[in-house]
């Protein structure tokens, strides 16, 4: 034989002249080519869609819309009962709705709801004096008249997802006669735990988070991009590179990356009185679940026995953001005699987007919703809307 060596990983001809036979690959090489696909990925990014499923503004006041979406085809609808989401003040809703197959929204709407959505906007300067107050009792409130007037039903479901699960309920403790059913999806509720490292840095001596709302006025994404970022350190930094690495040549594995990606680096301010306020009362003095928080504008307690409709709890058991106990603990005080927990063994974003999620979770969530649907169609007229909650001027003086 001349010549020099064989290549590795180089077809060659078999003795006869057959069919070529492959050697060996050569792990460095491989390496190295993933490598380069990963980081000419990293570089250009390619577009990828999100929020697909098809929607209509119905209601739009500053920075906040109201999303009520489609029906879809060839799906009959059950008396179409409507249910509002209502999603955090963090990043943006599509989460709910990341790709065909892997959408709540589109699960929701496959058991014949009708769906619609709080999109709360990106807050601007013009936003930086907003409080919770302002979210349950304007926005959230506003929107519940637009949905009834849209389904011609008294009594929308609600599902509250993370902060949003938060407002959910603390709108159907003040609001009960608006609400049918509540679904509270990793929602904070009572913080009172040790098992989240956001429950124990809140409570670290000195942390003033109304400082920080004063020297910031809108917080900024970054801010909460780098405190999530620590929750889970080594999956946020490391091992979902690794997997993007060693998966980089199915196309269907990228694509999901990169709309997680998106949605990851898609985050939006949060006015700092909100963010204080919800540190302060949540996380600092765990004033929901005792009972004992009131809005600006609204010396009212918020009295969970006042959530005397069903409930539903959705937890992912792997939650590092809000772990289980932050909802399940929420229960024991809620007036409602029919409480149902679902739970699956995800984090905090596995709930709205993994594939076990919309095979194992949202049917039942759905199936479940529409069991406490009696008497409930679209005969049901709402009475007139009431008229919107108003701040008074002092109501809106800086935070202390």
């Amino acid at each position: 034989m001349t010549g020099g060596a064989m290549k590795p990983g180089r077809p060659v001809s078999g003795a006869g002249g057959g069919s070529p036979e492959v050697g060996p690959v050569d792990p460095v090489s491989e390496f190295a080519e993933k490598l380069r696909k990963a980081w000419s990925l990293a570089l250009r990014p390619p577009q990828v869609p999100v929020g697909l499923t098809p929607s209509d503004v119905i209601h739009a006041e500053g920075r906040m819309r109201l999303l009520r979406y489609r029906p879809l085809p060839g799906v009959t609808p059950r008396d179409r009962p409507p249910i509002l989401l209502v999603y955090a003040l963090i990043n943006k809703p599509y989460i709910l709705d990341l790709q065909p197959g892997l959408s709540v929204v589109e699960s929701l709407l496959r058991r014949g709801l009708d769906v619609y959505l709080i999109d709360w906007g990106t807050p601007d300067r013009r936003d930086k004096d907003l409080r919770i107050h302002d979210y349950v009792n304007g926005y959230m409130d506003r929107a519940m008249d637009a949905v009834c007037r849209a389904s011609g039903v008294d009594r929308p479901h609600v599902l509250g997802y993370c902060m949003g699960g938060t407002f959910a309920a603390m709108y159907t403790a003040l609001h009960p006669e608006r609400v049918r059913t509540l679904c509270l999806m990793a929602a904070g509720l009572d913080f009172d735990t040790r098992s989240g490292l956001l429950n124990v840095w809140s409570r670290a001596p000195g942390f003033d988070p109304w400082k920080i709302a004063r020297t910031f006025q809108l917080i900024p994404p970054e801010f909460f991009v780098d405190a999530f970022g620590v929750l889970d350190p080594t999956r946020n930094y490391y091992l979902k590179f690794k997997d993007l690495l060693n998966r980089i040549d199915d196309p269907s594995f990228v694509e999901n990356f990169l709309r997680m990606e998106k949605w990851n680096n898609d985050g939006i301010p949060m006015a700092g009185p909100t963010y204080a306020e919800f540190i302060e009362k949540g996380y600092q003095r765990n004033l929901l679940v005792k009972g004992e928080w009131t809005l600006d504008g609204d010396q009212k307690r918020i009295d969970p026995h006042a959530i005397t409709m069903p409930v539903a709890s959705i937890v992912g058991l792997k939650d590092t953001l809000m772990p289980p106990e932050c909802t399940e603990r929420f229960l024991p005080v809620v007036g409602s005699r029919d409480v149902k927990r679902f739970e699956l063994p995800s984090g905090h974003i596995g709930l709205s987007v993994s594939r076990n999620a919309h095979k194992e979770l949202w049917p039942g969530v759905g199936d479940w919703i529409l069991a406490h649907n009696d008497g409930f169609g679209g005969t049901a007229r709402r009475k007139p809307p009431r008229p919107p909650a108003r701040r008074r001027a002092e109501d809106r003086r800086p935070p202390p």
